[in-house]
């Protein structure tokens, strides 16, 4: 607590004082439109599940094997899947439009510039296009409300590590709003947003019967997991935070700490989720069952079981 009363009043007073001499400098007022897109979201998301739930239901017919608990998981999950697979498809869209023409975006994500793009052109002080500001303030808002719908929810097994990933991932879309790293946060959130629309559709579709779909989705999340935040995601995306920002930006950049931290926390977390992806197709190949091993939904089953 001591720690992040530090780091926040530090980061207010850097803040503020860029604000001050730059009027083109982002506002904290300009986050006002990222906690509408939250209570949008948020809503959108919560209304959704009943709306699609008969779906979800015909979708996947219940096996002797789960509980009632466990199958109401099953719809909900694939309910959720679908809201942020069509969420991650828009945004990935959006992100390409936006950025496949700018100086920083490079050939790994469709463009053909140069991340040390990223730290030039006056940084801090970059300008930022109402387009690209609405996509950024979007985002945070989405984030925002992944956290509070991990809340609102009885808890799962992987509940600890995802919300670990939604604090992180949130706090550095907000930290990159203000203090405007949004050229490299731009292109963070493009390679997610790539990545997840094969891990949701994948959640969609695991526990139905088309196996098609299951396996063309299984194949898609390996590529694009693999390309993205495997490969892109340290050795352009955390190279440029960690080296270039230094050699076009200097030493004294406020918060370089801080965000190569987060970066590398999400590293190890692709990490865990990339063995436990590998691990699914092991699974499958011995059982010839499809299984989302990070939800781990049998521990659900047995607490459930225990319980009664």
């Amino acid at each position: 607590v001591v720690w992040s009363y530090v780091v926040g009043k530090d980061l207010h007073a850097e803040v503020r004082r860029r604000q001050l001499s730059n009027e083109a400098y982002p506002l904290y007022a300009d986050l006002w439109p990222a906690l509408g897109s939250f209570v949008g979201m948020l809503v959108a998301q919560l209304l959704f599940r009943p709306l699609f739930s008969a779906v979800a239901r015909s979708m996947i017919p219940k096996k002797a094997r789960w509980s009632y608990a466990v199958w109401g998981i099953k719809v909900t999950r694939c309910c959720d899947s679908v809201f942020k697979c069509s969420y991650y498809a828009a945004m990935t869209i959006w992100s390409f439009a936006l950025l496949r023409g700018t100086s920083w975006t490079p050939w790994v994500l469709g463009g053909n510039g140069y991340t040390r793009f990223c730290w030039t052109d006056s940084f801090p002080f970059q300008a930022v296009s109402p387009e690209m500001r609405q996509f950024y303030l979007t985002a945070i808002g989405y984030h925002m409300s992944e956290v509070a719908m991990l809340l609102l929810e009885v808890r799962h097994p992987d509940f600890w590590e995802m919300l670990l990933h939604h604090v992180v991932s949130s706090t550095c879309v907000c930290f990159s709003f203000v203090l405007n790293y949004v050229r490299l946060g731009s292109l963070v959130l493009m390679l997610h947003g790539a990545t997840d629309v094969f891990i949701y559709f994948s959640k969609a579709v695991v526990d139905t019967s088309y196996t098609r779909c299951v396996a063309f989705s299984y194949i898609g999340l390996i590529v694009a997991y693999a390309w993205f935040r495997i490969i892109v995601f340290p050795v352009y995306i955390m190279r440029s935070a960690w080296v270039e920002s230094v050699h076009e930006a200097g030493p004294q950049l406020f918060g370089w700490g801080y965000l190569n931290f987060a970066l590398c926390v999400l590293l190890l977390l692709h990490m865990y989720w990339f063995g436990l992806i590998i691990k699914i197709g092991f699974h499958f190949r011995r059982t010839g069952q499809a299984r989302d091993l990070q939800s781990n939904l049998s521990a659900t089953d047995m607490a459930d079981k225990k319980s009664s």
